[in-house]
């Protein structure tokens, strides 16, 4: 094991100071993370690297955009739910008149066995 008088200095030897990857960023006291323009800056640091992202409030156009798309899906869906219920209509009255007319079948069929 080298001794500490071992080494020799050299001028010119010393490794040259390592430079910091990122700059510090300066937060003023009594920042809550918005920005003046109503902006919500969210800090991610992921393998020392640090990113920056701006999510701000979203404008008319966007808001009516939305609420259109969310208005077809609905008439979608209603127009889906009342074609099934138009379907069921003819399929329960069907279903109602065989069975008034099986009974109607039957109570005949006893009479015509019965008259024998």
């Amino acid at each position: 094991m080298p001794a500490m008088s071992d080494r020799i200095h050299r001028p010119g030897s010393e490794p040259t100071p390592e430079r910091p990857r990122h700059e510090p960023e300066i937060i003023p006291p009594g920042y809550r993370g918005q920005s003046p323009d109503g902006g919500v800056f969210v800090y991610v640091d992921e393998h020392g690297n640090t990113r920056r992202a701006t999510f701000k409030a979203p404008g008319p156009f966007f808001i009516i955009v939305v609420l259109l798309t969310v208005g077809l899906i609905a008439a979608i869906a209603m127009v889906a739910l009342l074609g099934l219920v138009l379907i069921w209509i003819p399929v329960v009255v069907v279903m109602i008149a065989a069975l008034v007319l099986s009974g109607t079948i039957r109570a005949w069929w006893r009479r015509l066995r019965g008259a024998r």
